[in-house]
């Protein structure tokens, strides 16, 4: 690990390095040899500190009181902001939010009246596992049912099949077609809206005055679809949080490190996958609500026991560097906070060492908003990293194949060093530049 690399970064702010040293030399001699703890004592707890000083120091200019901190990303942020909000008696008020996209859309379907309705609550995008079974579960068709569809549209494949993109979208179409069928899912949305309705009220989210969501990023899809729900409930927009946009940022959508207008600067070197692993929580995705005693409880799938080890430790290790640091009553800048915070990530994310990417590349995760397929970050590619190569990926691109590794595609530079390429620079150069050509195209289509 790298620490001499990270401890250098810090000492432009010596109160964070101070923090920092402390934590680790506080850790039992198990932690000190511990990736994870280390990385989070000077890499993740320094980024995250900063991040969420951003968010009060924000919400405080902008007469924010009530802060709900989104599930599961916003498990360890909760955590540093409570002790800041503590440390520095500001009136702010805390709260968890147990949400996911999955079970904000599986609500959301009982508003819905026309196909293009259950498009924009997300039924058709957003998922990359693109089987039979996989779409209907998460329109929350039972086994009877879904087979019962397959009769009616005439789909006699494996459900369990992943569909190649043609055929994702002809299915989609005979979905789209079917207004029985969209009625069924609507109607089988019914008590997931009225539970998480509840759930809301009583979460306080319906109270006056001025709310504001947190989570990592990076489209604000949660508070789209959260405000979707909310909206007739609320006299105030909800305003979102995020360390990150692919969107250009507003009075609604506030980002700390980037948004889409210069995200080309900081997001080549940068890895979303890897950064939503360090803000892990110890409990799974909440797929929905049910009634207990009185009261709406969250119902949760079951946890990965190895993300919930690593966010316990990386929970541990946060809070006792934000304790330290709230011991250092000098004001940081907001933009020397940034500033640290994207040369400490790219640090870590770019050019991690062999140590590093085989620690962090352990990281269970999953893109899918099912999370019905998990795998590790990053890994040995063998012979398929040789797709990542900016000459290979421009040609696999005009042919129509994939432009990424046959696995462990979801921390790139972790798997380069995994892999062995040689020489490194050459294969982390051509992820760097395709990524900064991508956002700048982007960043001309969003900011015409």
């Amino acid at each position: 690990m790298k620490t001499d690399k990270y401890r250098r970064l810090l000492s432009c702010c010596p109160s964070l390095l101070d923090a920092a040293d402390k934590t680790a030399n506080d850790m039992n001699e198990d932690l000190q040899n511990n990736i994870p703890a280390q990385v989070t004592a000077y890499v993740t707890a320094p980024v995250l500190f900063c991040y969420v000083s951003y968010i009060l120091d924000s919400a405080k200019k902008n007469n924010i009181n009530r802060i709900f901190f989104l599930s599961r990303d916003g498990y360890i942020l909760k955590q540093i902001a409570d002790i800041i909000i503590e440390r520095k008696k500001l009136k702010i008020q805390t709260s968890y939010l147990y949400v996911s996209r999955y079970s904000l859309r599986n609500a959301l379907y009982y508003k819905c009246e026309t196909a293009e309705d259950f498009e924009n609550a997300g039924l058709f995008t957003g998922y990359t596992l693109k089987s039979a079974k996989n779409f209907l579960k998460r329109a929350g068709l039972d086994n009877r049912q879904r087979a019962e569809v397959y009769e009616k549209i005439g789909f006699f494949e494996d459900e369990n099949k992943d569909l190649r993109d043609s055929e994702y979208s002809a299915f989609c179409e005979k979905i789209k077609n079917d207004s029985a069928l969209l009625y069924k899912i609507k109607n089988n949305s019914e008590n997931n809206y009225h539970n998480i309705m509840k759930y809301f009220e009583q979460s306080g989210l319906f109270e006056k005055g001025k709310i504001a969501v947190v989570d990592s990023g990076w489209m604000g899809t949660v508070q789209k679809t959260l405000t979707a729900l909310v909206k007739e409930r609320t006299d105030d927009n909800i305003i979102g949080y995020y360390f990150g946009l692919y969107r250009r940022e507003d009075d609604n959508y506030k980002a700390f490190l980037f948004d889409v207008t210069d995200a080309y600067k900081y997001v080549p070197t940068f890895c979303n996958n890897l950064f939503e692993c360090f803000c892990s929580a110890p409990h799974g995705m909440t797929t929905g609500y049910r009634e207990c005693d009185g009261k709406i409880i969250p119902v949760l799938s079951d946890a990965n026991a190895e993300m919930v080890k690593m966010a316990e430790i990386q929970t541990k290790t946060a809070v006792g560097f934000t304790e330290y640091a709230c011991e250092n009553e000098n004001y940081t800048p907001i933009c020397k906070m940034r500033d640290i915070s994207a040369r400490l990530l790219k640090a870590l994310m770019y050019k991690p060492d062999k140590q590093e990417a085989e620690i962090l590349g352990a990281f269970p995760f999953s893109d899918d908003v099912t999370e019905a397929k998990i795998q590790r970050l990053a890994g040995n590619c063998k012979g398929s990293i040789s797709n990542i190569l900016l000459p290979v990926r421009i040609i696999r691109k005009k042919k129509g194949k994939s432009i990424y590794p046959d696995k462990y595609i979801y921390w790139l530079y972790g798997s380069i060093v995994l892999t062995g390429c040689k020489p490194a620079w050459v294969y982390r150069l051509s992820v760097r530049e395709w990524e900064r050509l991508r956002l700048l195209r982007e960043r001309r289509k969003l900011c015409r």
